[in-house]
């Protein structure tokens, strides 16, 4: 029986590193059903109990070395784990688990991650020194290759595959059904979902929004339903965005409070008519679900996976304006993007080439 180590940002109810989470599993489970998988987490219990995997807190250096030391592999991602803009301790952190498996002599395997932004000289010098000790590394996007080879990395050690959830399967819409016409909205309506998150000197961009969404919601008949895809984190954000979008005559705003799981928040997205998100994974998720989405970009992770799918990019968090945002919408409105669809498959193609090429690093150990 295989054993893997899982490291990432799990176990903060951030829907999008929990369907990372749900992809990896997933897949590992389907190609190889007996491997015993450890998870790294924030939230160990809750963890355990959802994945059905052994799970230690993020914190605990004993329990975690001698998981790292009876492992096979530690899969180090997915997700955005190697940059400092949100946080140089996270990149130590990091770094630090992947530093601890190579000293015991383990299999490390960057798994589809987004390198960077990385800003200090330093820590731009450590994850060099310490990413090249990795057996392999696949990352979500061409922007990350070059970002690790800017460091120093060879790009003949990385592989671009894509990020780790669009590997996952649809799912059908009527459990999203059911918990929109609990929250009372009127499914013979269009609904445009909004996935917003709060970033520095967001404030204008919120207001070209909320201006935005009540235009739509006016001339489409369309309701607007918040989605905060970290929560609690982004609610206080949704409720700002919520405060600048005027009444629309005979419609609503709606802000879904509840946590999901993966398979609802699929499920929620599948009714939306048009998706306008900051969070890459509301991005990805309405990819998945074959849901027109348009992007508002704070990270270039979010600019990276918009060219990859040929999708849209209404503007930045600085140059958000209400006009980009109508005319964009009602482009989409009209013609969703059929194009994205072959992108889309072949990005998922890739996704699930993560899961085999850490498998069969295993199998050359």
């Amino acid at each position: 029986m295989s054993k893997i180590v899982i490291s990432g940002y799990y176990g903060f109810n951030n829907a999008g590193d929990e369907a990372m989470l749900t992809a990896i599993v997933e897949a590992l489970r389907k190609l190889e059903p007996k491997v015993a998988l450890t998870v790294i987490s924030g939230n160990p219990t809750e963890t355990k109990t959802k994945y059905n995997v052994e799970s230690i807190y993020r914190f605990d250096a004993p329990k975690i070395l001698t998981a790292l030391k009876n492992t096979d592999l530690l899969v180090s991602g997915g997700g955005s784990l190697l940059q400092d803009v949100t946080s140089k301790k996270s990149l130590l952190y990091y770094l630090a688990v992947i530093a601890a498996a190579k000293h015991f002599g383990k299999k490390v395997m960057l798994f589809a991650q987004g390198i960077g932004p990385i800003r200090c000289q330093f820590l731009r010098t450590l994850t060099k020194w310490v990413c090249r000790k990795a057996d392999l590394i696949t990352v979500r996007d061409e922007e990350s290759k070059a970002e690790l080879e800017r460091l120093g990395i060879s790009g003949e050690q990385v592989l671009v595959t894509a990020d780790a959830v669009l590997s996952l399967e649809t799912v059908p819409r009527f459990k999203g059904m059911d918990i929109l016409r609990k929250a009372g909205l009127d499914l013979e309506k269009p609904l445009i979902g909004v996935s917003v998150r709060h970033w520095e000197n967001d404030k204008v961009c919120l207001q070209e929004l909320g201006k935005a969404l009540h235009r739509l919601g006016e001339e489409k008949g369309a309701q607007v339903v918040l989605l905060p895809l970290q929560n609690p984190t982004d609610i206080p954000v949704c409720d700002d965005l919520s405060f600048y979008i005027p009444d629309i005559p005979g419609s609503q705003v709606v802000l879904l409070h509840d946590k999901y799981t993966t398979e609802e928040f699929l499920s929620i997205i599948a009714n939306f008519k048009l998706l306008v998100g900051m969070r890459l994974h509301a991005l990805v998720f309405a990819a998945v679900m074959q849901v027109p989405f348009l992007a508002i970009s704070y990270d270039p992770k979010v600019d990276a996976f918009v060219h990859a799918v040929d999708g849209v990019l209404a503007g930045t968090i600085a140059s958000l304006q209400e006009e980009d945002v109508v005319r964009e919408a009602k482009k989409l409105w009209d013609d969703p993007l059929e194009k994205q669809k072959e992108r889309l498959e072949a990005l998922r193609h890739l996704s699930q080439s993560n899961v085999e090429q850490a498998l069969a690093l295993l199998q050359r150990s």
